[in-house]
């Protein structure tokens, strides 16, 4: 059956919450090791809705400049999802680049 839906013409954009920045921003300069810090970076990824992302081990958080995987794996897809997110959300916190000391 026919139905009137257009699809979108223009890109999403992320609208975050001001927790969510926070706390990304807490994780992104801060110490990345330890339980504490797992626990913050699943509650991150979950208000995110990254949630298979995060089970596949990839991360918001992740520097890196590639997945680190052949293109056959999930993990693939999941690495440029979350460099996306990464950079919109680097962008909306009005930080152009991560400190590479904080590793």
């Amino acid at each position: 059956m026919p139905t009137k839906r257009k699809p979108r013409q223009r890109q999403w954009h992320a609208k975050f919450s001001p927790e969510v920045l926070s706390l990304f921003l807490e994780l992104e300069h801060g110490r990345q090791r330890g339980e504490a810090f797992r626990r913050k970076e699943k509650t991150l990824m979950y208000a995110l809705g990254l949630v298979s992302e995060f089970w596949s081990m990839t991360s918001v958080l992740d520097r890196s400049t590639g997945p680190g995987c052949e293109p056959q794996y999930c993990r693939y897809q999941d690495w440029h999802t979350c460099r996306r997110v990464r950079e919109q959300l680097l962008a909306a916190s009005g930080t152009v680049e991560a400190p590479t000391s904080a590793q």
